[in-house]
């Protein structure tokens, strides 16, 4: 190669945003070795944390961001422009870091362990019908339906003021009006989960215990008193196999998602030392 052809090679790579951005890197890394007091591993150790090197990968990154959102590619100008951007947030970063933010932050700290969970999950290859029947056969206790009440009930606004002549009147086989319910009077075969939900879970624990047709009451809810008489319990039943074949392609793909995690989780692990506190066993 010519001498003429090195110095504009050389010239080129120094007037190279990236490369500048590199050298001065490289510089202070270097400095900071050779200045330091201490012994020449720890001058490299501490520098390590305070350079910040702008590589190939990183500026294309910038450009392909701004590319997208701009519809062109950027300008020499905005390149540098965002190069220094970068630098600030990731400077900004590390200072967050070394004040332990992420550790304070519950929501920062939730958001970390969400995206490296997402990370290791990865995207299971498709199953094919004999393993996803072998899932089905292995999981079986999942895919049962809810238990279900059904009931009939006299619904008051407030309670009224004699709750238990109410009562008595009601298992004597009295006719009591009550307020009108936007349920209604009869609710058939409701499953657990829409009871809990509309009613509380103390309501439908005591709906549950109770005795089949015995009325009881009154029990409150968020929405007023209700006086119930339960008139069937529907068991759990095993839904087959193909009324949940969607929903098996679902969780057999989560549940080889968790299984990735979790393997990666323990094989971090490894390099930590696990010490309980007091009290911690």
């Amino acid at each position: 190669m010519s001498e003429q052809k090195v110095a504009l090679g050389s010239k080129k790579l120094l007037t190279e945003p990236l490369s500048i951005f590199v050298l001065v890197a490289v510089v202070i890394f270097g400095y900071n070795a050779w200045s330091g007091n201490s012994d020449a591993s720890d001058a490299v150790a501490a520098s390590d944390a305070d350079v910040v090197v702008i590589d190939d990968a990183t500026v294309a990154m910038l450009q392909e961001n701004f590319t997208w959102l701009e519809g062109r590619r950027p300008t020499e100008a905005e390149t540098q422009t965002l190069i220094s951007q970068w630098i600030d947030e990731e400077v900004l970063f590390r200072e967050a870091l070394a004040q332990q933010m992420h550790l304070s932050d519950s929501k920062m700290r939730a958001h970390l362990i969400e995206k490296v969970r997402m990370l290791w999950a990865g995207s299971p290859a498709p199953v094919d019908e004999a393993d996803l029947l072998d899932f089905y056969m292995e999981n079986m206790e999942q895919y049962y339906t809810e238990p279900t009440l059904s009931f009939t009930q006299v619904y008051f606004e407030e309670l009224p003021p004699d709750a238990a002549g109410v009562l008595s009147s009601l298992q004597a086989g009295e006719t009591v009006e009550g307020d009108a319910f936007w349920l209604g009077k009869n609710l058939n075969s409701y499953s657990e989960s829409i009871l809990r939900s509309s009613f509380g879970g103390e309501f439908y624990e005591e709906l549950k215990a109770a005795p089949v047709d015995q009325w009881l009451g009154p029990l409150e809810s968020a929405r007023g008193f209700h006086y119930a008489r339960v008139t069937h319990k529907g068991e759990p039943e095993l839904m087959p196999y193909q009324a949940v074949r969607e929903r098996l392609d679902q969780d057999w793909a989560d549940f080889h998602r968790r299984q990735n995690v979790s393997a990666r989780t323990e094989t971090i692990k490894e390099r930590f030392t696990i010490v309980m506190g007091a009290g911690g066993g």
